[in-house]
């Protein structure tokens, strides 16, 4: 459950809540189960906060920073993710429906079973070392738009869908 005060904080507005993580860097903040639906939170530091189970669908995380965070089966549906900083977070689990992640860096992040949709933004997002075991709902051609090495971890389907084109290409 969410700490109350930092709760309070953070619907206060981005400038109140990235004040208080300067002045209290120390602390990792608890939001998780939080209803943040159709908040701003542009450019809002939330690195290392524990984010497990929240409520973001609609949410503006442009630029945020999401640094190791723990966003464990939190509801990312529709939320703009553009230039946001999610490496290494862990993100397992998490519902990406629609959601924009162009320009996303989701180095080494954890995305293990998160289930993504046709409709997922993904041009530009950097997915080097990530780990997308178990997603559903992605498309090689949304892969191909996304910046990936071969330590990128993709889901089975995908895999596959690599070798028959290697195959092919024989």
């Amino acid at each position: 459950m969410a700490n109350a005060e930092q709760l309070n904080l953070i619907k206060q507005g981005v400038k109140t809540w990235n004040q208080w993580r300067e002045q209290n860097s120390n602390i990792k903040p608890d939001l998780s189960e939080s209803d943040l639906r159709q908040v701003d939170l542009q450019k809002a530091n939330l690195s290392y906060a524990n984010l497990n189970k929240g409520k973001l669908q609609f949410s503006n995380l442009v630029g945020a920073n999401l640094k190791e965070s723990s966003l464990k089966k939190t509801k990312f549906q529709e939320a703009n993710l553009q230039n946001a900083n999610l490496k290494s977070a862990n993100i397992s689990g998490a519902n990406m429906f629609e959601a924009n992640l162009e320009n996303a860096d989701l180095e080494h992040a954890n995305l293990e079973g998160v289930q993504f949709s046709e409709d997922v933004l993904l041009y530009k997002t950097n997915l080097k070392g990530a780990n997308l075991k178990g997603a559903t709902g992605l498309s090689s051609s949304q892969i191909e738009l996304a910046i990936t090495d071969n330590k990128t971890k993709l889901p089975e389907y995908l895999e596959e869908e690599k070798d028959d084109d290697f195959l092919l290409q024989i």
